[in-house]
């Protein structure tokens, strides 16, 4: 039986997604709780490796089991083996082609920031990013980065891509009250983009002249050496299918 999972998870004391020697991912965890849940060795695959110090809201993986449990008690026993920082939210079955990774259409990322003072309980879930923000100049120019693009420019070392190329379906940043939330939906990401995206518009939100399309088209990360912390970033969502 293949179980679908959506996972939410406090990514600041792991050393990201991806099953590590030191059994300190959320892989490993998630792992973990199954074999003890299912009473055999699972193997939980991710919709994508969120780096270490990253964050996910809606981290979608799946799993297969020779054991059936009723779909009313995985959430429940996955979660009483989980750590508090790490909750599987939902779980459904999946039909045997579902692959959280291979199947997925699109994903969303959402990077947190915050004006104003340090606030401690956010130390490690969001970045300060000052009280002269201009939140409208971050929004102009991160339509430059919407559409089919390589985005070359915007990807650490080794990051193992074939193809450069992705399609952003949309750039914002919406305020709350003195929080800012830059959403970035696309088709797929590069090692590391959104976060050297968002480094780029945090120089543009604090009065810098950054000219997003002029960097896409060097393809040259000597252009963006700037990278965000892990600690803004988040796994919003993954959409499957239409």
């Amino acid at each position: 039986m293949r179980y679908k999972i959506v996972l939410s998870y406090d990514g600041s004391d792991f050393c990201g997604w991806q099953s590590q020697p030191s059994g300190n991912s959320v892989q490993d965890a998630v792992e973990r709780a199954a074999k003890n849940l299912f009473g055999q060795k699972v193997t939980v695959v991710g919709s994508g490796r969120t780096d270490a110090g990253v964050h996910a809201l809606g981290q979608v993986a799946h799993f297969d089991s020779a054991k059936a449990l009723p779909i009313s008690n995985v959430v429940g026993g996955l979660n009483a083996y989980l750590p508090k920082t790490v909750r599987v939210l939902s779980a459904c079955e999946a039909s045997a082609s579902f692959d959280a990774r291979k199947s997925a259409k699109r994903k969303t990322y959402m990077y947190l920031m915050y004006t104003g003072d340090v606030y401690p309980v956010l130390d490690g879930r969001a970045v300060n990013v000052g009280d002269s923000f201009d939140v409208d100049a971050v929004n102009a120019a991160a339509q430059a980065i919407v559409g089919e693009h390589d985005f070359s420019t915007f990807m650490a070392s080794n990051g193992g891509a074939k193809t450069f190329v992705r399609t952003v379906y949309s750039a914002r940043a919406e305020v709350n009250g003195r929080f800012i939330a830059f959403y970035i939906t696309a088709n797929g990401f590069l090692y590391n983009m959104v976060r050297i995206i968002v480094a780029q518009l945090m120089r543009v939100g604090k009065g810098e002249n950054v000219d997003m399309r002029e960097l896409i088209e060097k393809r040259d990360r000597s252009y963006a050496k700037d990278i965000a912390p892990a600690s803004g970033l988040y796994l919003h969502d993954v959409v499957y299918g239409d």
